[in-house]
């Protein structure tokens, strides 16, 4: 059967150490009690040891993750302003290029319409000057067939 430090009494503990310190010779009792109890000593250094690693990895771990996101968040941010930069300078040259573009065009248009409506003048003044024409070779034709016959 195991005996646990912490089943021995402390003043037996103490005891057995001056025991064992003093006279230089322990009995088998004393010399269990005592590596056990060096061994729960052991055992409790190396739990504070390792909840101090544990807690200072934690608290490590956590400032790296607070920095990561710091940097995440401040580059996600320069990059959206970037970006709303970016697209407002491109809506304004699109903007701007669309107006060239509809002027260009509404002066094109204006110059087509002019041409148009000169043709449309040309082509009435042609067909008045052929109907004119022709009624007069009609009435040469006429005049020239009345002379014969009279």
């Amino acid at each position: 059967m195991a005996f646990m430090a912490n089943d021995v009494p402390t003043s037996s503990k103490d005891e057995e150490r001056d025991t064992a310190e003093v006279g230089g010779a322990a009995t088998d009792l004393g010399s269990a009690a005592g590596v056990l109890a060096l061994a729960q000593r052991l055992h409790e250094e190396h739990v504070a040891e390792g909840q101090e690693t544990r807690q200072r990895l934690i608290t490590e771990g956590q400032s790296r993750h607070d920095q990561l996101i710091g940097e995440a968040t401040a580059m996600k941010e320069e990059l959206l302003s970037t970006g709303q930069a970016k697209h407002d300078t491109l809506i304004v040259e699109a903007q701007q290029k669309r107006a060239e573009v509809l002027q260009e065009l509404g002066s094109e248009r204006s110059l087509l319409q002019k041409e148009i409506e000169e043709m449309r003048t040309s082509e009435r003044d042609h067909h008045a000057r052929q109907k004119s024409y022709l009624e007069g070779q009609l009435i040469k034709l006429e005049q020239t067939g009345t002379d014969e016959t009279g």
